[in-house]
């Protein structure tokens, strides 16, 4: 799906390497155009790569940092840019980044959509749009259920949104019902239907007959006291098994691996995996901080949620929306983490009334619907008078 630079190009996906659920989305919407559209070049770029490289690791690495060892900061970040309207000073500097090697990008390309998976290409192609460099369609995908004014430009021609809540906040920002499309949030194949091979019990040493718990902190494996907890279950003598998925955080892999070594219940360390789908059709609870892309999975396979220490921001958003929902139940300490799974082992009618609770949030097909909707609008452009604006410096 990827191509060399400067071959010409049908939907051009910007996207950036900020842990991994962008790039899921920006991976799940290219496969279902390319179903759609056998014949069309899709391609996905990294936002970052756009930048100074000094500059991009220091955003990366200042990233992590923030969310490993100063979540306050985040939070007050966050919260302080949540409201910023488009035309502010912040906005119009973030907006410059980037903003020359990006509209070579798309010349050398020439795509019939632009397609943004994070919010600051979606500014700075929403700048270039505004001053007439390019007339293209651009199209931005909101990756979590989150309300923030870093998603909202305004030349932006679409919005896919995860849920009906995103869409009635932007209608109160002045975003036209036209522009909005509740799709859910686009995943990979897997999620629209049972996938998992019976062989999946064998391979990882598990029992069919026990109740199981997967964990997942997202690609970078960061979620909070995942080794306390780990420990505590380890300490008791319970009928269940344990997943832990620990994507690229290595360390914390090895750790849990030498907790596995004496734990009275099984206990599975999965470093980063690409079966996650499989894992949560055998699992009956996850524990998770509500990462966008790993709920909305979740809701694809009907798998209840524990949720505990969401980040501030966004994953408080999130968890805020599965738990108004009935489908999750959120926990801020550890001790109550034990009590509701060992709840949730003894009266199975908790999970049971929280994977009810998810049929009418569960949108498996999102990446079908919203590839429906990045096609008809390339098509349309290619089919119409307009034709890509040349910008001369």
């Amino acid at each position: 799906m990827a191509s060399g630079p400067g071959t010409r190009c049908d939907v051009l996906i910007f996207s950036a390497s900020y842990g991994a659920g962008h790039y899921q989305v920006s991976n799940a919407l290219a496969t279902a155009i390319k179903q759609q559209r056998p014949d069309w070049n899709v391609e996905i770029c990294d936002f970052l790569n756009y930048i100074n490289p000094f500059f991009k690791q220091t955003l990366l690495f200042g990233y992590h940092q923030v969310i490993k060892h100063f979540s306050t900061g985040y939070k007050w970040f966050y919260e302080a840019t949540r409201h910023l309207p488009p035309d502010s000073r912040w906005q119009r500097m973030l907006n410059r980044i980037g903003r020359q090697k990006l509209l070579e990008a798309i010349y050398s390309r020439s795509p019939s959509a632009i397609v943004c998976t994070f919010p600051n290409p979606a500014g700075v192609i929403s700048y270039l749009k505004s001053r007439g460099y390019i007339n293209t369609p651009l199209v931005t995908v909101i990756t979590d259920v989150a309300f923030h004014s870093q998603w909202i430009h305004p030349y932006v021609d679409a919005y896919i949104l995860a849920a009906d809540v995103v869409a009635k906040y932007l209608k109160r920002k002045g975003i036209p019902p036209s522009h909005l499309y509740v799709t859910g949030l686009p995943l990979r194949q897997e999620f629209m239907a049972p996938c998992h091979d019976p062989s999946i019990w064998e391979r990882y040493g598990l029992r069919r007959d026990l109740f199981t718990l997967l964990m997942m902190g997202g690609g970078c494996g960061l979620l909070s006291d995942m080794e306390d907890i780990c420990e505590s279950l380890a300490k008791l003598d319970l009928p269940m098994q344990a997943i832990a998925v620990t994507g690229t955080n290595y360390a914390l892999a090895k750790r849990l691996e030498d907790i596995s070594q004496h734990s009275k219940i099984p206990l599975r360390v999965l470093g980063y995996v690409d079966n996650i789908a499989e894992l949560m059709e055998i699992s009956d609870l996850l524990l998770t901080k509500a990462g966008g892309v790993t709920v909305f999975e979740a809701l694809a396979k009907k798998l209840p949620m524990l949720i505990y220490k969401p980040l501030p921001g966004h994953e408080r958003s999130n968890a805020r929306f599965l738990v108004r929902y009935k489908v999750a139940v959120q926990v801020d300490d550890e001790e109550e983490v034990i009590k509701t799974i060992i709840d949730c082992i003894n009266d199975p009618s908790i999970l049971k009334s929280m994977a009810q609770a998810m049929e009418p949030i569960s949108k498996p097909f999102a990446a079908r619907d919203a590839a429906n909707i990045i096609v008809q609008m390339a098509e349309n452009y290619r089919n119409g008078s307009q034709q890509p604006n040349l910008f001369i410096s």
